[in-house]
């Protein structure tokens, strides 16, 4: 379980660190906001630098694992995880002790895939992005490991305005979607602050 989780928290570090810059567009905006390609650009920007502190600041990163059968979740010290864990996450604070990033792992009894769902929050706690990144066997479009991302970016009013989509095997070569099989179905949602995030999963003192 510890070798897991910390093969985790390396994946987010290096997925993260080669996401695509392509992106879509989207016709949603607000007024009063800069300009569509200029908030992009900064939101981009702000995730990536809370994406170097998953590397450059592990002993900061607060974990807690919610057990089988229970909401009750348990902090976790010095890599010692405990048996039964359903799910697990990690909390990054800034140096005011504000929540900037909360990645969620859910548990794979197959071991076929793992699952880190990422919420980025800005200084006043609402979701600018959200991030999923799944590893995967058995995809049948490449002999080993398919690596999914999902990347969306929020304005203020947490209308979507950017998505970034990858499909790439362990060489970093693209790979088509249609062609793969896709071993998971886990349900998520994209939750619109840190005060709602913390009230759905049943983090405490999680502001």
């Amino acid at each position: 379980m510890k070798r897991l989780i910390y093969i985790l928290i390396i994946f987010v570090g290096l997925t993260s660190a080669c996401n695509s810059t392509d992106s879509s567009k989207n016709s949603n905006s607000t007024s009063g906001l800069l300009p569509k390609p200029d908030i992009r650009e900064r939101l981009k920007y702000q995730k990536a630098t809370i994406d170097t502190l998953f590397n450059r600041r592990k002993e900061k990163i607060e974990v807690l694992a919610k057990l089988v059968d229970t909401d009750e979740l348990v902090k976790v010290s010095n890599g010692n995880f405990p048996e039964n864990i359903e799910t697990t996450f990690n909390i990054i604070k800034d140096s005011l002790g504000q929540v900037i990033t909360i990645s969620e792992f859910p548990f794979s009894e197959s071991g076929d895939w793992n699952i880190i769902l990422t919420h980025y929050f800005d200084k006043d706690g609402k979701t600018f992005a959200f991030e999923r990144q799944t590893n995967f066997f058995n995809s049948i479009c490449t002999d080993g490991v398919a690596y999914e991302t999902k990347t969306e970016f929020y304005n203020s009013d947490f209308q979507l305005i950017d998505k970034v989509y990858r499909l790439v095997d362990e060489k970093n070569n693209n790979l088509q979607k249609e062609s793969c099989q896709f071993p998971y179905d886990y349900d998520y949602k994209v939750l619109v602050d840190i005060d709602n995030y913390i009230r759905t999963k049943k983090i405490k003192n999680g502001r």
